[in-house]
């Protein structure tokens, strides 16, 4: 792969204000590809620095979230440090924030003091609910919008008991969203260019993505609202083996018919109760006792064997060590390392339909790259370390002196 498709977005500049997960996840998918993304923080760093556990203020989500990206922590409180980010800005082609509508206007940063000097700016907003309504100012968490989207009911427990999925699934599915959307004005604006393109604003939600993001669910609620809602595949599920659990699934009558006899139930070929996939689903919970109670007799490497002879559809089911160490997965080179302070090397996958790059670019410690960055805005060792005494900007460099 050339230099220009493993870096496509090489040469686009990406000044990312936002914090936390959403906004920041949506930059780095740039400076995967190339991109190269300054992350403005406070004095004190991104508050996700803090969360989850990990080491000077490299946590799990810090990592992740901020990988290939350069850090400078300013503190925008001060006139003058709203004057660094305004310089910053002009040499952008993106700006990404993530603030409760009214703070940036409040900075006079916003996207219409900003585009009245750099009109071809591509200026992101991402917000909890919207930038009004009566939620606009509501504090939005990913077990907030994953309890109010309806996913904590979707993912509810035999009893009926909702349950927050285990991983920021409102987060990062509105960090791709927004980042198709950032790409899209990018074409926009430059396919006009010889016309004089400019950029936009793009107002993105993580109520609205995550609605976007259970758009089949919701539509089966409102289909088959107050009526029988049949499953979409019989058997279907985690069925719990003698050493572990298995997922089973069955999509075409072919594939009903190989289960059958991977079970050794040969006679459910006959059975005219289950003679077609509607009755399949009409007998659901029948069939997935019984199945349940075959699949608990052996263990799930026998179990495999049998159903990848009969062409069943199946998966062991497996923690985050074993995916790393799957086959496929190593053989499609789908994880790589990066060299990240203060770890050593870490285990991350790759960005899809991305370069197989065996180092990945590692995440910024909080304003590691204060000085640099500060430097190619023209300004001296003398006026950086003037600011550092006085608390406008802070960066390692000067710690480690």
């Amino acid at each position: 792969m050339n230099e220009a498709d493993a870096h496509p977005y090489a040469g686009l500049n990406i000044l990312d204000l936002s914090q936390g997960i959403a906004g920041p996840y949506c930059a780095a998918q740039f400076a995967q590809r190339g991109a190269s993304v300054i992350k403005v923080e406070p004095p004190a760093g991104d508050w996700i620095r803090l969360m989850g556990g990990g080491r000077e203020g490299m946590s799990a989500l810090a990592v992740v979230n901020n990988l290939g990206k350069r850090s400078i922590c300013i503190d925008a409180t001060l006139a003058e440090g709203r004057a660094l980010i305004l310089k910053l800005a002009q040499r952008a082609d993106v700006l990404m924030e993530n603030f409760r509508p009214g703070v940036m206007a409040k900075l006079g940063l916003d996207y219409a003091a900003l585009a009245a000097s750099h009109p071809r700016l591509i200026y992101l907003s991402i917000s909890g609910f919207g930038d009004s309504g009566p939620y606009a100012h509501k504090p939005a968490t990913d077990s907030v919008l994953q309890a109010m989207s309806g996913m904590a009911q979707l993912n509810r427990d035999a009893a009926g008991t909702p349950r927050r999925f285990g991983i920021m699934v409102p987060d990062t599915a509105t960090a791709l969203y927004a980042a198709q959307c950032v790409s899209a004005a990018l074409y926009a604006r430059d396919a006009k260019a010889a016309g004089g393109g400019r950029g936009r604003h793009i107002r993105v939600s993580l109520a609205e993505c995550c609605a976007a993001f259970q758009a089949g669910p919701i539509l089966d609620d409102f289909l088959f609202a107050g009526q029988y809602k049949p499953p979409i595949t019989v058997p279907a599920g985690v069925f719990a083996t003698r050493d572990g659990h298995i997922v089973l699934a069955t999509l075409r009558e072919a594939m009903w018919q190989g289960l059958c006899r991977a079970l050794a139930r040969e006679d459910w070929l006959s059975e005219p109760r289950y003679a077609s996939a509607e009755l399949h689903q009409r007998a659901g919970e029948e069939i997935n006792r019984a199945v349940a109670a075959i699949v608990a007799g052996r263990e799930s490497g026998a179990w495999a064997a049998l159903f990848e002879q009969h062409d069943v559809l199946y998966a062991q089911v497996q923690d985050y060590a074993a995916l790393r160490a799957d086959p496929q997965m190593r053989h499609m080179g789908y994880f790589g390392e990066t060299e990240q302070q203060p770890y050593g090397k870490l285990p991350l996958p790759q960005a899809p339909g991305s370069a197989r790059a065996q180092t990945l670019p590692a995440a910024p410690r909080a304003g590691e790259h204060t000085r640099e960055i500060l430097g190619e805005l023209g300004l001296g060792a003398g006026e950086i370390d003037a600011m550092a005494r006085t608390g406008l900007i802070s960066h390692l460099a000067a710690v480690a002196e």
